[in-house]
């Protein structure tokens, strides 16, 4: 995956090879251990029920995915002078 872009203001977390992809009628779950060897896990929750054939198209596609997670770093706080 690519580096996030210099100045960006996000830290990378973790990189995840997506290792198992589990469906149900509203949700995907997907299972990857990070570059850290900690195991991670990814829950995405739809408003509206997904087919079956939806889920299978999709958990076929993730299943061929990598997971990066930035997060914003922390931003100084500054107090007005007078």
């Amino acid at each position: 995956m690519e580096q996030g872009r210099a100045g960006d203001g996000f830290a990378l977390v973790a990189d995840i090879p997506i290792e198992e992809v589990r469906t149900a009628p509203a949700t995907v779950i997907l299972q990857g251990y990070g570059t850290d060897r900690q195991e991670y896990r990814l829950e995405l929750h739809f408003d509206i029920p997904v087919d079956a054939k939806t889920r299978k198209v999709l958990g076929e596609l993730l299943s061929q995915a990598d997971v990066r997670v930035s997060r914003r770093g922390a931003i100084a706080a500054t107090r007005d002078r007078p």
